[in-house]
């Protein structure tokens, strides 16, 4: 293994550890956050229960041959684990949504656009047009008359805000109109993360809230937490039993307000868990990168901003049952619990995008999704 860079900035302060020293720091480290996560590692806790029933249901649906098959597998098992007590066909939309995001994520990274014969020219396009086609599609083709479709992803994304491929449509205009939104966002943030990697973009310590402020849009976090709180088996009747305003009330009252908690834990999780992977394949570490650009702006390691943002999930987690517990339903708290042992599990498995056993090694259930 090649000696890796762990400083928080390009300054002479930057620190390189070897191979066999980083990882064993690392290993510690997570060790110890999966512990205060009260993550279980175990095949009973960590397996996958209907991957390969979702994944066929998944692969039957219109276009989801424009997705890689692994991509689309491993989207499955995230559903299945991060909303075990969910319905089957609302696990079976979870992971198509979730397929598809990640992939735009995937085409719209720089290697990939670089990649394109037009450099990605037609890709930029698609973003700059999605949302015009998501809500004026008669505009989009008088504006554009000879243009044509969008990518196959895009259209497939508009497909699922448009119809009830979505669990929120028609029944659910507040849930559905908050999914849209995320994912404008999302498609905003994608593409502001491939403008300030082309440009070589770096954060500045006068920027203590952009890293966050990126973040926040890029993580598409709301609409994933919008799928497992909102589940029909928190509320009798999926918040519409004969007193739907004790429904409404219960939901907004006791299961919203760990939104912001659980908003936050999807990204963080996600770049704790993305860490290792990253470094390891130099991918941008000065501009979009949430770890790498607070270290720089707290002048800080980036093992030191790792250790920061492990802390804040553990309170994240602490708020979460919290406020799970107060609402006084022991479905809300085993979903939300869940929850936080599915993502991070899924992490874990999916060895070849996270590389998780390098860090964790053999004796490490890793899951049986791929």
């Amino acid at each position: 293994m090649k000696p890796i860079m762990v400083s928080s900035d390009s300054g002479d302060n930057g620190v390189v550890v070897s191979g066999d020293n980083y990882l064993r720091k690392l290993r510690n480290r997570y060790l110890k956050f999966l512990e205060d996560m009260s993550f279980k590692n175990t095949k009973e806790d960590a397996s996958y229960e209907q991957v390969d029933e979702i994944y066929d249901a998944v692969c039957s649906l219109r276009q989801v041959q424009s997705l890689p098959a692994e991509v689309i597998r491993a989207c499955c098992a995230y559903a299945d684990v991060v909303s075990r007590y969910d319905t089957f066909e609302n696990k079976v939309k979870n992971a198509h949504f979730t397929a598809v995001a990640v992939e735009i994520d995937n085409l719209l990274s720089s290697a990939t656009m670089r990649s394109m014969p037009d450099d990605g020219a037609r890709m930029k396009e698609d973003c700059e047009l999605f949302h015009i086609k998501l809500v004026n599609p008669e505009l989009y083709k008088k504006l554009h008359p000879t243009r044509g479709p969008l990518h196959p992803v895009f259209e497939e994304m508009i497909a699922i805000l448009q119809t009830d491929l979505n669990p929120f449509f028609p029944t659910h205009p507040r849930h559905h109109k908050t999914l849209i939104a995320a994912v404008l966002q999302y498609i905003e943030a994608c593409q502001l993360e491939n403008d300030y990697t082309d440009s070589s973009f770096e954060v500045q310590v006068d920027m203590p809230r952009f890293p966050l402020f990126l973040r926040e849009k890029s993580g598409l976090s709301e609409g994933f937490i919008l799928f497992i709180v909102t589940a029909p088996h928190l509320v009798p009747g999926n918040y519409a039993s004969e007193d739907v305003s004790s429904d409404r009330i219960f939901f907004y009252n006791k299961v919203y307000p760990m939104f912001p908690e659980m908003f936050a834990a999807s990204g963080h999780i996600n770049d704790i868990m993305s860490f290792y992977k990253e470094c390891e394949e130099e991918e941008d570490v000065s501009g979009t990168n949430y770890i790498s650009s607070v270290a720089k702006i707290k002048n800080i390691t980036a093992l030191e901003a790792l250790d920061d943002l492990m802390k804040q999930a553990v309170e994240i987690r602490k708020n979460s049952m919290a406020i799970a517990e107060r609402s006084g339903s022991m479905e809300v708290q085993r979903t939300i619990a869940q929850y936080f042992q599915g993502l991070i599990s899924w992490h874990i498995s999916w060895e070849r995008r996270y590389r998780l056993g390098e860090v964790l090694g053999d004796d490490w259930f890793q899951g049986d999704f791929v």
